[in-house]
This record gives structure tokens, C-alpha cells and sequence, in this order.
């Protein structure tokens, strides 16, 4: 799969949208970058659907570090908690 990139002029900051870069297994993945902050975002699904299923489960998972917080956690657990 190519690298495609989308380049949109958002305000101040370019928005870079890019995708066939990073998580090649899953269905579809796109990073989105403006100025320093950049966020990915992916998705899977299966390959068979129910038979009268009429609704598509959706979960978000978000995980932020706590560098990214600007704190550090202290104590016993000293990196970023238990797995």
C-alpha cells in the first residue's frame, strides 16, 4: 500500500492527513497532523456480517500519557503504570 498524504490550510497550521504509513493490518488507519499535535486513528472490523443485525457496535479506546500531561508520575510505579 503507497503513502498518500492530503495537505489543507486550516487557519495558521497546515492539517496533513496521511495513511498506508503506520498499523498496515488493521482495515483503515490515517494520522492527522496540525502544527505539533498529531493524532492516529484506526479502525477494524469483521469480515462476516450477522444476519439481522441492524446496528454497528462501535468502542473508542484513548490512552494519554502522562508526559503528554506535562506530569510524572512518582512512587513505586515510576514509567506509565502497570500493563
Amino acid at each position: 500500500m503507497s503513502i498518500q498524504n492530503v495537505t489543507a490550510n486550516v487557519g495558521p497550521s497546515p492539517l496533513v492527513i496521511e495513511t498506508g504509513k503506520l498499523a498496515k493490518l488493521a482495515d483503515g488507519a490515517v494520522t492527522v497532523q496540525m502544527g505539533e499535535t498529531i493524532v492516529m486513528v484506526s479502525a477494524v472490523s469483521q469480515t462476516k456480517i450477522r444476519e439481522g443485525q441492524t446496528w454497528f457496535p462501535l468502542s473508542v479506546e484513548y490512552k494519554e500519557r502522562a508526559s503528554a500531561a506535562g506530569t510524572f508520575p512518582g512512587g513505586y510505579f515510576k514509567r506509565e503504570g502497570r500493563p
